[in-house]
């Protein structure tokens, strides 16, 4: 357990003896894909890890409707901003698919993981990397058309094909609407522009049914939006 919590970022720089603090203070915890690990508005103040699975960040908008926000995943990290603000939970955290999840409780976060200058300055770097990425999704739905927002996203969404880098595959389980609401657009909207995709041979589907880019193509369709960044 040590050796992949040395693997999280925020733990990358600490010394052992905190590391082995953390094994101790760790509680293990395995759900099975759907479940909802977090609440938007929860009091809950505890930091999760995740030790194996993939998560999707939701947020309930104030017309009501559900916005994806990010996908976490093996190595990440979730629940440190109602740590470091006190505030209720900002958003809701669901298990994509099965997940192994390492928990630490509040009063451990506080008094011994929030005096470490190590750790602060991982968290800091990782909020950091945060605001980028959140700076990148808020100018391509400003800037760019449904089609290209939809690109955009399935390329976030997306991982490379091990030993092949023409390809990427998106994550399995994502729905159209979940889809659509990284994008900004309907459901019904990203099943067209996904079948305009296919024609146009910027993606395909492989034998298990998941989205393939085609990275040359994709590159092609982005030009426009990267040329400005």
């Amino acid at each position: 357990m040590l050796d992949q919590i040395k693997k999280f970022d925020v733990f990358n720089n600490c010394d052992e003896d905190l590391l082995k603090k953390v094994v101790e203070n760790l509680t293990i915890k395995e759900e099975k894909a759907g479940i909802t690990i977090l609440n938007q508005g929860d009091n809950s103040k505890s930091l999760y890890l995740i030790l194996d699975g993939t998560l999707l960040v939701t947020q309930l908008a104030i017309d009501g409707k559900i916005v994806s926000l990010e996908l976490s995943k093996k190595g990440q990290c979730f629940g440190e901003i109602a740590i470091i603000d006190g505030a209720p939970r900002s958003a809701s955290v669901i298990s994509l698919t099965d997940v192994k999840l390492g928990i630490l409780p509040e009063k451990f976060v506080n008094e011994t993981l929030m005096s470490d200058t190590v750790f602060l300055k991982s968290l800091l770097l990782r909020f950091a990397g945060i605001v980028r990425s959140a700076n990148t999704q808020i100018f391509s739905l400003i800037t760019a058309n449904a089609r290209k927002r939809l690109v955009l996203q399935l390329v976030r969404l997306s991982k490379m094909v091990q030993g092949n880098p023409h390809f990427r595959i998106v994550e399995k389980g994502l729905s159209h609407t979940a889809i659509g609401s990284f994008a900004g657009i309907s459901r019904e909207t990203v099943t067209r522009l996904i079948g305009e995709l296919k024609s146009d041979n910027v993606i395909s589907s492989n034998e298990k049914s998941e989205i393939v880019l085609h990275v040359e193509r994709v590159t092609d369709e982005l030009s426009s939006i990267i040329s400005n960044v």
